[in-house]
């Protein structure tokens, strides 16, 4: 009788299990001054060997352009992750156009709150189109202390600032 009810039970706990706990994270993004198409530019959960957890950003919603990100288009094409309903997915956020030369933009990324403090970082790569791809242009530890803290970039982001999202 008590398999038979925890067998009718479990339907009920799948459903209403709690959702991962989320943080959402305030992000000022500036790009550098400079002439040609916008900036493609992802943000990315990474463990220490660099493997991806999660997608957490995407400026640019063109996917045929998502191979000018070299190192996130092999993670797609290693995982087979080519069709919308197998990619988007595992993205939390497209933001839509890409980002132009000299620009700022405001966003919010949300973290699973167990990723924070464990070891796990935040890369954020940009590309041009014909122009340069920067795989690490930045690099950020995800701990509660990097995500109060202003970055430069070394490539196409000038600048991103981590600001409180209360």
């Amino acid at each position: 009788m008590q398999s038979f009810l925890k067998f009718l039970m479990l339907p009920f706990f799948l459903f209403f299990s709690p959702a991962e706990e989320e943080v959402e994270i305030k992000c000022l993004l500036e790009i550098i001054d400079y002439r040609g198409e916008g900036a493609y530019l992802v943000i990315s959960v990474l463990d220490e060997e660099e493997k991806y957890l999660k997608t957490i950003y995407v400026l640019g919603d063109d996917k045929s352009w998502f191979s000018e990100l070299k190192s996130f288009w092999t993670h797609l094409r290693e995982n087979n992750l080519f069709s919308d309903q197998d990619f988007y997915p595992l993205i939390d956020g497209i933001s839509g156009p890409t980002i132009s030369g000299g620009e700022r933009r405001l966003f919010q990324i949300k973290v699973a709150k167990k990723l924070i403090n464990s070891g796990k970082y935040l890369r954020f790569e940009s590309a041009v189109e014909d122009k340069t791809y920067h795989l690490n242009d930045i690099n950020i530890a995800l701990n509660t202390e990097s995500l109060e803290q202003t970055y430069m970039g070394q490539g196409f982001i000038k600048k991103v600032q981590f600001l409180s999202a209360e």
